[in-house]
């Protein structure tokens, strides 16, 4: 569709349901499902933002840094798998099969560490201890969010995926 044609369409659009209807088809980013603030209270102060950008279709990759500072040099990064993204996944296109498929794959670059669900995070999570990093995994009904965490702590990453997952 060209961009005309899609603007064309955006402008009907508006004119006939409001702009709610249109921002309610836009799907999520990790630029909307994670602000400073947040990131702030998961896991501590001082995170740079380096830019969140869109990688494939449907999904998009969002790079926090943190050089010095008590705990030494700390990363978060979320990536966000969108249902554009999960649906045209050719081995997992629901959200239970790539959630799985995300969370086996850590599980098999962990040495034998396993999963552990993080309760009442998202639809479901689950956590896994990649050593050196730690990775959280949230499955929401838009989509699925791949966290993975450079020197933070089992609660920091927990807290961070919950954030993640708060609409």
């Amino acid at each position: 569709m060209s961009s005309v044609s899609l603007r064309l369409l955006l402008t009907v659009g508006v004119l006939l349901f409001g702009p709610s209807v249109v921002h309610a088809q836009t799907p999520p980013t990790c630029m909307t499902l994670l602000t400073a603030d947040e990131l702030t209270k998961a896991a501590g102060a001082g995170f740079k933002d380096m830019g969140g950008r869109p990688r494939e279709e449907g999904e998009t990759e969002c790079p926090w840094m943190l050089r010095g500072g008590s705990g030494g040099f700390k990363t978060v990064s979320v990536q966000f798998y969108d249902l554009r993204a999960v649906q045209a996944s050719q081995n997992a296109p629901s959200l239970d099969a790539f959630f799985e498929q995300i969370v086996a794959a850590a599980e098999g670059a962990a040495s034998g560490k396993k999963r552990e669900a993080l309760a009442g995070v998202g639809q479901k999570a689950a956590f896994v201890p990649t050593d050196p990093q730690v990775l959280a995994v949230v499955q929401r009904a838009d989509g699925v969010a791949r966290i993975v965490g450079n020197n933070l702590t089992k609660a920091q990453i927990t807290a961070v995926a919950r954030a993640v997952a708060t609409p």
